[in-house]
């Protein structure tokens, strides 16, 4: 079936964070953020910005009542700067105003005397110094100090990897309303709506129970908004907590740029040894990430970098080293891959670097040593690998060597245009590192006119999740799909979720809505069975008709649901799914 949201994001009918109506006095706010990378705050004065035309108040982080402190892995980043910024774009103060043009006016009116810093940009010099956001980590396997006497051909080298904006048409941007008993609902643009849930309670000093997160869906994310929307969703409920009124921000594209962290940039050594057979014998690499300023998500980006240091291919001795290097840029977080293409990328420029020193194509280095069964990555687990049957698949079904060929000659008669090739097999392991976040859940609702509600902790973004969801029910069901509904992510509806994030989230939610509709599936087969005098076994719901034993009866999918209805049968289900046999230690 088709992407249930094409037509309402063809015809503009979406409904993103923008799009939510506002209430009745709803204030707006923006940022007074750091114009330089490293200083002492010496003095801070808000009184001109504070008689500005519609200032309602301006926030510093004196007015916090809980911590001021969002980190999530490492609490180690503050919301509001107190006495030192730490990069340029760095909170400071949060204004709030009746209009958001008039709260950028004031932002540009607050006088803030800085005592300036060192800058570091540089990991290998954030390193070098000692600014580590962890202690480094290393992953082995074998003996590279021996091995490398049994190389024929060794080649050292350094290999970098930029950082890059997530540049998601949707910005940051949250709205929060002040409820009763002192509980504040927060629509936000997050992939991670438990974690708003979590440190925003953190930082207003109250419970999570009285922080509901609603996420409508995203216009793209990408990694960009698992951890670093938290923070635009405080701003607002701190705002909100203080002045008992909605209270939204939207940054725009430049505030989004400035403030918000990249794909981590990386600077990387390595050193690769093969035996005549091209066969690599032995390899050692560091990485350098660039953390930025806190550590955001860089400790599990490190990690997931050394996963992948070694790609597709078997090396019996490997050493890889890995530094989380604390520099003065806005902190770097998740982005598509997660420290994965930063890690590949130094093994085949290893690769690369050889093949051309030997004069010889990379992918006869590379194809010589894929992963076959058996075989151990160097961080212990062993290889289940269709590594070379897709090699040959691809080389087979795209005419490598024909191409080779094309090229060459076009190579030999052009002196001002080239052409090249290039190959790269790839190993990405999806789901979480962390073995806590690999579980789901479900809520699913039967109305009693045979309509389905669906609740799940699964973040619609553009990866069509709430597609996938809808065609596990219907199918299980055997129901139209127009008679089921996806809700909007909720933190009251679904609990403590992971992410929308790891390549995971159809795979853990679907699950979850496939257990709880099979529940509700089984108690239907009861009430059917007892309506026509049979058995569970032989009930069977096909196109929202009752089947006994392969033949149709009279009763269709609305008369058995109101049927369970009036015998006061539970009609909804909350399922819970958690990986089995998966681990990482």
């Amino acid at each position: 079936m088709k992407n249930i949201d094409s037509i309402s994001h063809l015809q503009g009918k979406s409904i993103y964070l923008d799009d939510l109506p506002t209430m009745q006095g709803t204030l707006y706010c923006t940022i007074y953020d750091a114009p330089i990378a490293h200083a002492k705050i010496k003095n801070l004065d808000l009184s001109i910005a504070e008689k500005s035309e519609g200032v309602v108040k301006i926030f510093t982080y004196k007015d916090i009542k809980g911590a001021n402190q969002i980190g999530g892995i490492i609490l180690d980043e503050q919301l509001l700067a107190e006495d030192v910024v730490d990069f340029c774009g760095m909170p400071i103060a949060l204004i709030v105003a009746n209009t958001s043009e008039q709260a950028r006016s004031a932002a540009k009116k607050i006088k803030c005397e800085f005592e300036a810093l060192p800058i570091i940009t540089d990991p290998r010099e954030a390193m070098q110094k000692g600014k580590l956001i962890i202690p480094p980590r290393t992953f082995k396997i074998g003996n590279t100090d021996e091995a490398w006497t049994l190389c024929e051909h060794i080649f050292e080298g350094k290999a970098d990897t930029n950082g890059q904006e997530h540049l998601y048409i949707e910005t940051q941007g949250a709205y929060a309303i002040p409820l009763e008993n002192e509980s504040i609902k927060i629509y936000s643009s997050t992939q991670g709506p438990t974690a708003v849930q979590r440190i925003t309670a953190r930082v207003l000093g109250i419970g999570m129970h009285q922080i509901e997160v609603d996420v409508t869906r995203l216009g793209g994310g990408f990694g960009g908004k698992e951890d670093q929307a938290t923070t635009w969703a405080i701003m607002c409920a701190l705002a909100a907590q203080h002045l008992k009124v909605p209270v939204k921000f939207s940054l725009d594209r430049m505030e989004d740029m400035r403030m918000t962290g990249k794909r981590h940039p990386y600077s990387s050594d390595f050193k690769i040894g093969l035996d005549k057979n091209l066969k690599i014998i032995a390899y050692e690499a560091t990485f350098y990430q660039n953390a930025g300023a806190a550590a955001d998500l860089s400790p599990a980006v490190m990690e997931r970098t050394l996963f992948h240091s070694t790609n597709t291919y078997f090396i019996p001795n490997a050493t890889c080293t890995a530094y989380s290097c604390k520099t003065n840029l806005p902190p770097n977080t998740a982005f598509r891959g997660f420290g994965g293409p930063q890690g590949m990328f130094v093994i085949e420029a290893a690769i690369a670097k050889a093949a051309a020193a030997l004069g010889i194509d990379a992918y006869e280095i590379q194809q010589c040593n894929l992963m076959k069964t058996g075989d151990e990555f160097l961080y212990g687990q062993k290889v289940e690998s269709e590594a070379i049957a897709c090699w040959e698949k691809a080389v087979d079904q795209f005419e490598l060597k024909k191409r080779v060929e094309i090229i060459n000659n076009f190579n030999k008669e052009n002196q001002l245009f080239k052409k090249g090739i290039a190959l790269m097999p790839i190993c990405f392991g999806i789901s979480f590192t962390k073995t806590l976040m690999n579980n789901a859940r479900a809520l699913v609702h039967i109305y009693s006119d045979g309509t389905v509600g669906i609740s799940t902790g699964a973040v619609e973004m553009g990866q069509g999740v709430n597609t996938k969801i809808l065609q596990v029910a219907a199918k299980i069901f055997s129901l139209n799909t127009h008679k089921i509904k996806i809700n909007s992510t909720n933190t009251y509806r679904i609990a403590n979720t992971s992410p929308s994030a790891a390549s995971a989230t159809a795979d853990l939610n679907g699950r979850a809505t496939q257990m709880a509709c099979e529940q509700l599936l089984e108690r239907l087969k009861i009430v059917a069975a007892e309506m026509l005098e049979s058995v569970s076994e032989k009930i069977e719901i096909i196109n929202e008709k009752i089947f006994v034993e392969n033949k149709e009866t009279e009763i269709t999918w609305e008369q058995l649901i109101l049927a369970a209805f009036l015998k006061r049968i539970n009609l909804s289900e909350h399922a819970h799914y958690a990986t089995p046999d998966i681990h990482f230690d």
